[in-house]
């Protein structure tokens, strides 16, 4: 194990998808924190897959990445396609510097990234 993934975490919460509605369903946000690499990635795709297996919507927050590696684009679109097949929601955001600069570079910023809460 290398230091890169003694850093590496997930946390999981939810947050309310329309505060002014009456009964709201839960987003569960998904905010991996350090090195997306491909020894952290199978780890944030168990999150997701699990978040999305469990939620009717779903958000992975990148605002927590330094570093955002091809394995992390890849368990994203496997996120986004497992969504797909359950019916879920699926969307990323808080990408900014070197991730965003990978998602462009990748061209899949605009399958992922949430542009309307940005």
């Amino acid at each position: 194990m290398d230091s890169s993934e003694l850093s590496f975490h997930v946390a999981r919460f939810t947050e309310p998808t329309d505060l002014s509605a009456t009964i709201s369903a839960d987003r569960m946000v998904v905010a991996p924190v350090g090195y997306v690499d491909m020894d952290t990635a199978p780890r944030l795709a168990t999150a997701l897959f699990n978040a999305v297996d469990s939620h009717p919507e779903v958000c992975c927050d990148l605002t927590g990445v330094g570093f955002f590696s091809a394995a992390g684009v890849h368990v994203l679109l496997l996120a986004r396609d497992r969504a797909e097949k359950v019916g879920s929601r699926f969307s990323v955001r808080g990408a900014s510097g070197v991730t965003l600069r990978v998602l462009r570079i990748t061209g899949v910023e605009p399958l992922l990234l949430d542009l309307e809460r940005g």
